[in-house]
């Protein structure tokens, strides 16, 4: 790794040195004009950690997805495997729709709530910015760790088309083109379209049945837009609408990028108190098929993901004398489905299990078990917005911006509908009895053969109204002032069904061969406003704010909450030259809080408060002589209440369960710098490196669902006030009596107090080095990058199962314009050298009471991981032609 990290800076030395006569005088670095503050600015005048990247540039080094994004842009993180994105450790630690992220994104200014968007190439991106810290002024929804914002491209005075084509390994292909232009009167269009498609998986699936996956199928996009004007220009209007579609299989959101290492449980069929472990039971190989080789997965059911989205987008500007309003509105519709194997096996073929007779226990039955188990998750959402902004335009010192901002977000959510797919008999389930446990009383039919569902329809609301004033002292100093005021509201109606077959819970199974419906027993929780138990039975047609549906058997209640906050921002600007901005600011940022809802077992503590940060920032931006830029800033933020999904692991239901909650207090500071140099005519050089200490101060205490037992090394157990009387700590016993004695089935605490944030990156560096030639028949440029991240961990407990090891991966590319700039072609190589970077991981407990519990077990104590990768090495090669 370093011999390789060596020869690459080794390059971009030996490129500086290099010099003629023909280079003797370098261009200036281009400006970059961005709207991070909702008004037209050089990027080196706006006093925000702003990393700004056009079309051009994204071309030059290689931007082609978020997680690119993230390798030029400090302080931002993404995994694609759940569509998070974070900056400075501030993000999203749930994908549940009643709760949101801490990054807002907006394309073209409307507020969207998936990162996909910033994907797309630049065929329909004209400038991605990605503004890090708090925006508590002018962002509203959701700004407290910072705004990604897409700007797209629009049409043309002039007639102009564009296709491109492209081919790479995995079988690659992309076919796009645009066309825009004059249409009549002052109206101008714009049509877009992008189709890509990849025929092979970058994983192999050891059942040789079915086929490869990960980062495969088909995914498109159309987009139209208009734009014009009236009143002689006073009016100018804008609108877009676009469709996209993924039908994959692995590739995406949620796509299989993981693979698990570990040891399977084969010798116990009853491991689990729901389902029993029959998929593993007597299977060949004890170990997990990550130990077979790095890329391999062995399932019957594979990574499908079908999502469907339209976007509609309106902004019209009206220009007075003194100032300008500006109304944005839109909408979207979002249909994610994703469906994925849950038993991790290819077996299909049904046989029998020996297990115990509960009604004569000297001796054993057959028990028929279909193996095939998969979840078909869901996300339908639809949101919409309306934000009006009235900007000064006029001259003078004082400078001002107001404005008023609505949204409004709908949504079926379903986190679980986990399905035996082959086994019919879940189509008539028997009712669970606590009295009488071989009772065969009736449940409500059960159609889809699920044995578990958890599901949600969720309403958020948000209204906002706010101010920001600059004024401009003198020359040298200008004050910044922003105020802004935040109304959410939200509602979450819950859904939730529960089943177990064979196990100690339902032992009757194993006599009639029913499953059990147990939902009323694991679900305990109740339907809460505003934090307080609804007992008037009106509120959602049952006793105590809670009841079952007779047709459906799903156990539904209500959530209701809502949040207000006053954020804002304080700064001070010092321009002491035309070629220096240094700054200095506080912002109060706000993220409302959520439910942990559509579980499968409707829990007590699912209702968090919301989240604040008071952030302190100074930064430099200086450019010498107009050919090196250095932009550097400083942090340091308190960031309270954060909203962490804590798990436990529950030994009655034998899964893990989730409490929401709000970890008290963390410090997030750091270092962020970003440097441009152009010594030369032709060569650039880039650079960024980021510094991160992300740490929880003051924490909770709460078992580690993987560790519930505070065993593995660097355990941290909890204070002895805060565990149970039979907890298992030091100077306690299982063999015990008294006082002394303990229960292997009773989670032990852990103090996560200093603790880093999930995917909180301490240190990570990048450079690019690209030389243009210019020829006669057009221009020659290469790139080379060079990315290096840190270790991190990916949960709020830093134990080895959840930490991801260090990495470093390099790119190259070149490419050809003719001078016209008629055509070009673009090859490029990603991760040179096939570095398996890893970009998530996490531990799964080899549980429970037959194995997490029994100490004379070979597997006691044993966690699994599954690890998230980032793409093998990929090549491509791409044609573009306008005319």
């Amino acid at each position: 790794m370093g011999s390789r990290k060596s020869i690459l800076l080794s390059c971009a030395f030996a490129l500086t040195a290099f010099s003629s006569e023909a280079f003797a005088q370098a261009t200036e670095i281009e400006e970059l004009v961005v709207t991070a503050e909702k008004r037209e600015q050089s990027l080196q005048d706006v006093p925000v950690a702003i990393s700004a990247f056009t079309d051009e540039r994204r071309e030059l080094v290689g931007i082609n997805s978020v997680q690119d994004l993230t390798n030029f842009t400090p302080g931002l993180a993404y995994s694609t495997n759940n569509d998070r994105a974070s900056l400075r450790g501030i993000g999203r630690f749930s994908n549940n729709r009643s709760t949101e992220g801490g990054v807002a994104m907006y394309n073209d200014g409307f507020y969207t709530s998936s990162v996909t968007a910033f994907a797309q190439s630049t065929l329909f991106l004209e400038r991605t910015e990605v503004l890090r810290g708090p925006q508590g002024t002018l962002y509203g929804k959701n700004a407290i760790g910072g705004a990604l914002n897409i700007v797209s491209k629009r049409p043309t005075d002039d007639f102009y088309g564009e296709t491109r084509a492209s081919y790479g390994n995995y079988d690659a292909k992309t076919l796009e083109g645009a066309i825009s232009g004059p249409l009549f009167g002052g109206v101008r269009g714009r049509l877009a379209g992008s189709w890509g498609h990849n025929g092979k998986g970058v994983f192999e699936n050891l059942n040789p049945n079915l086929p490869d996956e990960g980062n495969r199928g088909a995914v498109w996009t159309v987009e139209g837009q208009l734009d014009g004007n009236f009143a002689d220009g006073k009016v100018e209007w804008w609108l877009k609408h676009s469709t996209t579609e993924w039908h994959t299989l692995g590739r995406g959101p949620g796509g299989r990028t993981t693979a698990a290492y570990g040891s399977r449980v084969t010798d116990v069929p009853l491991q689990a108190p729901l389902t029993p472990n029959a998929a593993n039971f007597g299977i060949g190989s004890s170990l997990l098929p990550g130990n077979t080789c790095q890329f391999c997965y062995n399932t019957d059911d594979g990574n499908f993901i079908n999502l469907e989205s339209t976007t509609t987008t309106l902004q019209v500007v009206f220009h007075a004398d003194n100032f300008d309003v500006k109304y944005i509105t839109g909408q979207t519709y979002y249909d994610y489905r994703l469906q994925t194997d849950l038993d991790g096996t290819p077996r299909q073929a049904p046989f029998f299990l020996p297990l115990q007779n509960p009604l004569a226990p000297a001796t054993t039955v057959n028990a028929l078990y279909f193996p095939r188990q998969h979840n078909q998750y869901q996300e339908e959402v639809w949101w919409f917005s309306n934000e009006l902004n009235i900007a000064s335009t006029h001259e003078g010192p004082v400078q001002w911006l107001f404005g008023v901002y609505q949204f409004r977000e709908g949504s079926n959510y379903r986190l679980s509908d986990a399905r035996f797919p082959d086994d019919a008999r879940f189509e008539t389930p028997v009712l669970f009895s606590a009295t009488n446990p071989l009772s065969t009383a009736a449940a409500a039919p059960n159609p889809l053969r699920r044995y578990a569902v958890g599901e949600s329809e969720n309403k958020n609301q948000s209204y906002a109204a706010f101010g920001q004033i600059d004024w401009q002292i003198n020359d040298a100093f200008k004050v910044t002032a922003g105020l802004r005021y935040t109304y959410d509201e939200k509602t979450s109606f819950e859904g939730a069904r529960l089943f177990c077959l064979y196990t100690a819970s339902c032992p009757v199974s194993r006599v009639n061969g029913r499953p059990v419906d147990i939902t009323a027993a694991a679900s305990p929780g109740f339907s809460t406003i505003n934090g307080v138990q609804v007992t008037d039975a009106a509120v959602v047609g049952g006793v105590a704010g809670i009841y079952t549906d007779a047709t459906t058997g799903l156990r539904h209640r209500l959530l209701n909450y809502d949040w207000s906050a006053v954020t804002g921002t304080l700064g001070v600007d010092w321009k002491p030259d035309a070629d220096t901005l240094v700054y200095g600011k506080y912002s109060r940022g706000y993220k409302a809080g959520g439910f942990d809802s559509g579980t499968t077992t409707l829990q007590t503590f699912v209702t968090t408060e919301k989240e604040m940060i008071d952030a302190f920032e100074v930064g430099l931006k200086k450019t010498f002589g107009g050919r090196f830029q250095l932009n550097a800033s400083a942090f340091y933020y308190d960031y309270q209440d954060i909203q962490i999904p804590l798990s436990f692991f529950n030994e009655t239901l034998g899964a893990n369960q989730t409490r929401f909650v709000n970890v008290p207090k963390a410090e997030n500071y750091g270092l962020e710098l970003e440097t441009t140099w152009q010594p030369i005519d032709g060569l650039q050089i880039l650079a960024n490196y980021s510094y991160l200490n992300a740490k929880i101060k003051e924490g909770v205490f709460s078992p580690d669902p993987d560790d519930p037992l505070a065993l593995q090394p660097g355990a941290k157990i909890a204070p002895a006030s805060a565990q149970a009387a039979n907890a298992c700590i030091p100077g306690r016993s299982p063999t015990g009596t008294g006082a002394t004695a303990c229960s292997l089935l009773v989670n032990v605490n852990q103090d996560i107090s200093g603790s880093r944030l999930p995917s909180s990156t301490p240190h990570r560096f990048t450079i690019n080095a690209n030389y243009t030639w210019t020829l006669d028949p057009g221009t020659f440029s290469v790139s080379s990058s060079y990315v290096w991240r840190d270790s991190t961990y990916y949960s709020v407990f830093n134990a080895y199962y959840n930490k991801a090891k260090s990495y470093g991966t390099t790119d190259f590319r070149a490419v050809f314009r003719e001078k016209d700039d008629k055509f070009a072609i673009i090859g490029s190589i990603k991760n040179v050298f096939d570095q398996r970077g890893s970009a998530g991981i996490s531990g799964t407990r080899i549980s429970n009471n037959s194995v997490g519990n029994n100490v004379n077990h070979p597997l006691f104590n044993r966690v699994n991981q599954t690890v998230s990768y980032i793409l093998p090495r990929t090549y491509t090669l791409e044609v573009q032609y306008r005319y």
